[in-house]
């Protein structure tokens, strides 16, 4: 593997002023920065993931052009971030470590809505994390997206460097206790409200029928499905059908768009599906199609 870039002036000229840049507001920048030696990089996230409770971005930055998001970090951290498979690998406690969207993403994950939202029509063709478990409960994650596919080399590059760009995250917030982290957050409303969006459908739909949704959402084929729940892919189908009728959706992007609908009632509705507030104002279990909005 040509790993020049790695051994060359620039490469270590960056990393000196990494390190010197730790415990200073410059440090991610200065970290971006250096990533950029490796491959080019239109957009980089840093997220602070409580694993009971609401994300926080820490660092945002997008370059001018065509890839600017649609759905940007503030509709993301408003409830899209469950759909995001770097958000469930980090709450899953995975090992602290560089993440490929491929080593973390469902089989069909490029056929879901999510997907659609917030690459397709961003612009944005790969994305990589750091994620750094920095201490119990609590997930910081490094999301570095590009426009075009990271190749082979490129990849092999970022994972080479991942031991030492974890410990410089973890030197960076190594202030970041339990009784810091804590404070920033309304842990109470967070929790209460993550656990309203967890319990979407729940009012309508068995068990069974509630985990399949939401797992259809993540991006999960009828194949994936059978396997993760251990039953045939015949009940997998039934299932969906049964959930499909309940809910007066036809398709994955309808129930994509009932979910995200169903998110802006969640504010009041705790420990509770948050469809039970949105249908009772709606008076209508069904939201528009993500086409009909496209064209109004």
């Amino acid at each position: 593997m040509d790993s020049e870039q790695l051994a060359s002036v620039q490469w270590y000229q960056q990393m000196a002023k990494v390190v010197l840049a730790v415990g200073r507001p410059e440090f991610v920048s200065t970290l971006v920065r250096a990533f950029s030696v490796l491959a080019p990089l239109q957009a980089t996230t840093v997220y602070l993931y409580p694993h009971d409770g609401l994300p926080k971005a820490l660092f945002e930055r997008d370059d001018e052009g065509p890839w600017l998001p649609e759905g940007n970090v503030k509709q993301y951290l408003s409830g899209f971030y469950l759909l995001d498979p770097f958000y469930s690998v980090s709450v899953e406690s995975v090992g602290s470590g560089c993440y490929h969207l491929a080593d973390v993403a469902p089989d069909h994950f490029e056929r879901s809505e999510y997907y659609v939202a917030f690459y397709q029509h961003a612009h944005i063709e790969d994305e990589l994390n750091y994620i750094l478990q920095i201490s119990p409960g609590y997930t910081i994650a490094v999301s570095l997206a590009s426009a075009s596919k990271l190749n082979e080399q490129q990849l092999q590059q970022f994972k080479m460097i991942s031991p030492w760009v974890l410990a410089v995250l973890s030197r960076h917030w190594e202030g970041l206790g339990a009784d810091t982290l804590n404070g920033m957050f309304e842990n109470q409303f967070a929790r209460k409200i993550h656990t309203a969006l967890n319990n979407f459908g729940s009012s309508v739909l068995s068990q069974r029928e509630c985990k399949i949704a939401q797992l259809i959402l993540k991006g999960h084929s009828t194949r994936s499905l059978a396997e993760r729940l251990a039953i045939s892919e015949d009940t997998v189908k039934t299932h969906r059908k049964h959930a499909y009728s309940k809910l007066n959706i036809a398709s994955q992007s309808e129930l994509f768009s009932l979910f995200i609908h169903s998110l802006a009632q969640a504010q009041d509705v705790f420990f509770k599906d948050p469809l039970e507030n949105y249908r009772g104002a709606d008076n209508n279990p069904s939201p528009p199609s993500i086409q009909k909005q496209e064209g109004d």
